[in-house]
């Protein structure tokens, strides 16, 4: 036998175009092409080769019929290429007209040819290969970005450029999106995760391709077939019949004792017709019966029609057009053991919340077509399956199982002889195939599918809300007192200044067995006094909504002032962690870690991006189902998510901390610490220039990071040495700054101030002004045009005050129990899902605005809202609203009032 596996070929004769590339030697210089070993390389580019012998075409089959099927490929590619360019993008018109003269190439290769009889010359090709493989060409990365991302090919080939560069997503994203067609960050992070996961598969394909190589198992077509896979499954069904099997796998048994050609005999129908008396080997004790022999050769037929590219392609395809349903039921025994019931430790040391049944009650009795189920509806099945509260399977319909039949059965019974034991045969293993081979395959991929796609959307979800808590608009000026709230240990005091330097500390026990309600009341009394302290930041975690009442109690009593005294609800999650890292004690080396938690809840309303990148973003707790997700995937998004945040933010390279500088763009935690060594030692930087003389920073650190650093007045005394670099302006932009300063007659000092910014806004109106800068200086309008907005914007202007995601705060709670039918709240969402969003009305739970309730409005983490109650459930304690209208300003305090 060939020591290349048998794949069976459709029954005609098929034409293959291998590659017909615009501009082969062009691209063959690309860095993301594939170039094969120099022996192999003439078989690359066809296109070539038929062009420099004068060969109109070549053809893979019988020789017989090389006319005809040249002819009929012609016809059709010039069919397909009218088509191609009816649906062609504007830029592409050129490109499709160009390719669709190119004659069909292929090439004639010789039978595959075993020890015992040939396959008929109807399957003379032995790839398995179908017209789904047709017209498919090597392909490059940026060819694929652009298909896969729906991209225009000029911004797919700028992108991959920029990565190869290690441009960061905020530098393209401010500095270069006019080379990117004006993308959003989240747009780009999505299509930097395609393009990685496309290197990889590049990458992975030139292995196996070197591994079969080695094998001597490849040829030309073999390796082309493998190179122009464009997705992971792809090229796992091209490689699928070349995985080497295990030893002790069946087929790989009955193969070892010898009954390999009898199962091809069958399996193709190659003369002479096989007896299974002649196998029969009485010494032998896996031999001694026809029954062993039969159940042997089906175990190989098995094997091979399980590995056959076709069929896996028909079976991906039927995927597509027949209906598939997954079915939830509740698990025999759902009850949680003693193990389960304990607190569970999942990805990241994260320890889970108990679980019980009643969470998963609504997939009980649950089925939905595997097109149209939610991501949130994925990853509450898993989990449930998980934790043996549900039973899962994938239903599909009989059309499914009887259409891959017959296409099987049309694969390999329509030539060949043909013969009752033959038909006895391939109608067992091809049953057997189905039930234990290709069934569980199909479950297998739909429910991969459905776990990828609901992984993808978990942390889209996660990463959106995460840049909505991070952008919240800071509380400058005012003394915060945080509390971390608490029962047996107390609630936690830390008061601090408009500077966020700690002032005082302190616990007091309004609650639980210590409690001292007297005394905690004179404690919080005299500290808002002391310090004149006019607001309150409270964590939501534990005792929250008890000392919500407590505090509600203190404003009805009179005890605090209601005019001027106000809180506000601040998410504390991860706040624990970080006062036990070393983060914490490096800056607090005296203070008690309990009471670290207070500062940390204070300062997370004073300036939340500072104080919540000290904390690894997966433990905020602003995600859906964060836990059940690829943890290096979703720690990878958001660290994207934050440097982005910090670095549009911007900060004072004279006085940020090491946890803000080492997330902004083109830095990393040991380049920030060498900055903060420079300072230290060397005093303040006294412009951007000053960076490129710290160690460690070069000028491709330096062109990525500038923009997104500042010298603020303040932190050199008053005098910059030029105000361009308090601005948005790269430092590769200042003279074209200064020509647009010089032209409007105004002065570089004046930057920030009124009359400056009206000036360049009306200098930025004039069209023939753009046309000439951009003529001068050799850049895009776009470029140009942002330049002119950076220097509209006033000197030090935050911007997370665009965005106006100001606190909410309150004075006052209601009692779940007050709510009723049709009362109208006012709250600000906490959470956003798939499925709705969660939001704060002041009273002891959040509700939840369910997606059919929203009205079509698209909520954010932030959002004031208007909404009326839906739904009340005392026994779950869980309330349903109804959005009704968005809040413009930001209320002081919660209204309630009758409809």
């Amino acid at each position: 036998m060939s020591t290349r596996p048998r794949r069976l070929a459709a029954k005609r004769n098929i034409v293959i175009e291998i590659s017909d590339s615009e501009d082969n030697a062009s691209e063959a210089n690309d860095n993301d092409e594939y170039n094969p070993r120099e022996t192999h390389r003439r078989f690359i580019d066809r296109a070539a080769a038929a062009v420099a012998s004068g060969a109109t075409s070549r053809k893979r089959g019988n020789n017989s019929k090389s006319n005809a099927s040249a002819n009929d490929a012609s016809e059709s590619k010039k069919k397909r290429a009218k088509q191609d360019k009816e649906n062609a993008l504007p830029n592409q018109i050129n490109d499709v007209s160009e390719t669709s003269v190119e004659p069909p190439l292929s090439t004639a290769l010789p039978q595959d040819e075993g020890e015992h009889s040939p396959l008929p010359a109807a399957s003379s090709s032995t790839t398995g290969r179908s017209s789904f493989w047709e017209r498919r060409k090597v392909w490059n990365i940026h060819e694929l970005l652009a298909e896969t991302e729906h991209i225009q090919p000029t911004a797919a080939r700028n992108i991959v450029q920029l990565f190869e560069n290690e441009n960061t997503i905020p530098f393209i994203c401010r500095y270069r999106r006019d080379l990117v067609d004006h993308i959003t960050p989240d747009r780009l992070r999505d299509i930097r995760n395609t393009y990685s996961e496309i290197v990889d598969l590049r990458k992975k394909a030139e292995n196996i391709v070197n591994q079969l190589e080695r094998e001597n198992m490849i040829n030309t077509e073999i390796r082309e077939e493998l190179m122009c896979a464009k997705t992971n499954e792809e090229l796992e069904f091209l490689y699928a019949p070349y995985k080497p099997a295990s030893k002790g796998t069946l087929a790989e048994r009955a193969k070892a004792l010898g009954l390999e050609q009898y199962a091809d005999s069958l399996l193709y129908g190659t003369a002479p017709k096989v007896q299974l008396s002649s196998a029969v080997d009485p010494s032998n004790k896996d031999l001694a019966t026809e029954e062993q022999i039969m159940v042997g050769i089906c175990n190989i037929i098995i094997h091979n029609i399980s590995k056959n590219t076709s069929v896996l392609e028909e079976l991906r395809r039927l995927q597509n057009v027949q209906r598939i349903v997954l079915k939830c039921l509740k698990a025999k025994g759902t009850t949680a053991s003693k193990e389960e019931s304990k607190s569970k430790i999942v990805s990241g040391g994260i320890a889970d919340k108990k679980l019980d049944s009643s969470k998963f009650e609504n997939y009980f009795n649950f089925q939905c077509d595997v097109k149209t189920i939610k991501p949130h509806q994925t990853l509450a099945i898993n989990r449930g399956e998980k934790h043996k509260f549900l039973t899962v399977k994938v239903e599909t319909n009989n059309y499914l199982k009887s259409d891959l039949m017959r296409f099987i059965s049309e694969q390999y019974m329509s030539h060949g002889l043909q013969y009752p034991l033959r038909r006895e045969v391939f109608t067992r293993a091809l049953e057997e195939c189905y039930t234990k081979k290709l069934q569980p395959l199909l479950c297998r991929q739909i429910r991969s599918k459905l776990k990828e796609k609901a992984i993808r959307a978990a942390i889209e979800v996660f990463a959106k809300n995460l840049k909505q808590l991070l952008l919240m608009s800071p509380l400058k000026g005012e003394r915060i007192l945080g509390i971390d709230p608490g029962y047996t240990n107390g609630c936690k005091l830390a008061l601090i200044s408009e500077t966020a330097d700690v002032l005082e500390s302190g616990v007091i026990y309004p609650h639980g067995r210590n409690a001292n309600r007297k005394e905690a009341e004179k404690v919080l009394v005299q500290l808002l006094n002391k310090h004149n302290c006019r607001v309150i930041a409270l964590g939501n975690g534990t005792a929250c909504r008890d000392t919500e009442m407590w505090l509600t109690s203190l404003f009805q009593a009179g005890i605090l002032d209601s005019r001027s005294i106000r809180y506000s609800i601040v998410n504390e999650n991860g706040a624990s962690i970080y006062s036990c890292s070393t983060v914490a004690t490096k800056e607090f080396p005296n203070m008690d870690m309990n009471l670290i938690s207070a500062v940390s809840i204070a300062r997370r309303l004073n300036d939340p991006l500072s104080e919540y990148v000290k904390i690894e973003p997966r433990h905020l707790g602003v995600g859906m189902y964060q836990h059940d997700v690829n943890e290096k995937m979703l720690t990878d998004t958001l660290n994207d998510v934050v440097s982005e945040c910090v670095s549009f933010v911007g900060v004072d390279l004279n006085t940020a901390s090491l946890s803000v500088l080492k997330h902004i763009a083109g830095l990393s935690e040991k380049k920030a610490e060498k900055i903060i060594e420079h300072r230290t030692k060397k005093g303040p930087f006294k412009s951007r220039k000053d960076l490129l003389t710290v160690r460690s920073i070069g000028e491709k650190t330096y062109v990525q990071c500038a923009g997104f650093v500042r010298i603020e007045p303040l932190s050199v005394g008053g005098a910059l040495t030029n105000p361009l670099d308090c601005t948005w302006v790269h430092p590769e932009s200042y003279q074209l700054a200064e020509t647009i300063i010089g032209k409007c007659d105004l002065k570089i000092s004046d930057i920030g101030k009124a009359r400056f910014i009206q000036s360049i806004k009306e200098f930025s109106t004039s069209e023939q002004n753009l046309k000439e800068l951009a003529a001068t200086h050799k850049l895009p309008i776009d470029r140009l045009k942002f330049v002119l907005v950076a220097l509209q914007r006033e000197l030090l202007q935050d911007y997370r005050l665009d965005l106006d995601k100001r606190p909410l705060f309150k004075q006052g709670l209601t009692r779940l129990d007050e709510l009723s039918i049709g009362d109208v709240v006012t709250g600000a969402v906490t959470n956003v899902t798939h499925f709705g969003a969660f939001v704060d009305i002041g009273v002891e739970r959040d509700g939840l605005i369910h997606k059919t309730h929203m009205n079509n409005i698209e909520l954010s983490i932030g959002d004031r809202i208007i909404a009326s109650v839906q739904k009340v459930d005392m026994q779950r304690r869980q309330l349903g609203l109804r959005l009704e209208n968005m809040l413009e300003e930001t209320d002081t305090s919660f209204t309630l009032k009758a409809e």
